[in-house]
């Protein structure tokens, strides 16, 4: 049993044991700079270019589009944990999407949503089946990556006239609008239909 304690002591007893096994293995610089060319020049032929390059600013402009106490539904995870995050958090996060962008694949957990019952309204029977909707809820990472891909390449998106939802300044109540109007102006202006016996 050791008799060391005392916070300083532990770590330089750690700091001896990192420093005897980071030069336990002798190496010749030339054949280590060899090995760093190697993975650069493999670095630069994965496809790998700036435009893969998720950083931290654009993570925190992401978090701050998020609206919060969002569930995530599987992970038990919120939008207020991210929110709240320290800045350490916010780098790891643009590690982890830079690293999703060059190698083009995506954790499971992206991909999961847990679909949840809601009532349609206030004052609904809730032991009625029809009086719910389902929501997806997806998870609040997947959130953040669109939220940073639309900001980033929001300009460069298209989307027909006739999309309502998911799209800025357009809601599916606009699509409802437009569907009452053209509806109340045919049933003004139609011609009496006249059956003939």
């Amino acid at each position: 049993m050791s008799s060391i304690v005392d916070a300083e002591s532990i770590a330089k007893l750690f700091a001896t044991k990192y420093e005897d096994l980071y030069t336990s293995v002798p190496y010749n610089k030339a054949d280590f700079k060899d090995i760093v060319d190697v993975v650069n020049n493999q670095h630069l032929q994965s496809g790998f270019n700036t435009d893969c390059v998720i950083n931290t600013s654009d993570v925190k402009s992401a978090v701050k589009r998020l609206k919060v106490h969002k569930n995530d539904g599987d992970r038990c995870l919120s939008t207020n944990h991210i929110i709240n995050a320290p800045d350490d958090c916010f780098v790891h996060i643009a590690w982890l999407f830079s690293t999703i962008i060059v190698h083009g694949c995506l954790p499971d957990s992206f991909t999961v949503n847990t679909v949840v019952p809601i009532p349609k309204g206030h004052n609904v029977n809730m032991s009625a089946s029809d009086n719910f909707r389902g929501i997806a809820l997806g998870s609040i990472f997947n959130k953040l990556f669109d939220n940073i891909v639309l900001y980033i390449y929001g300009s460069n998106l298209m989307s027909s006239e006739l999309q309502f939802g998911f799209k800025t300044k357009s809601s599916t109540s606009l699509c409802s609008m437009v569907l009452k109007k053209t509806m109340s102006y045919y049933i003004k202006n139609q011609s009496p239909v006249f059956c003939m016996f």
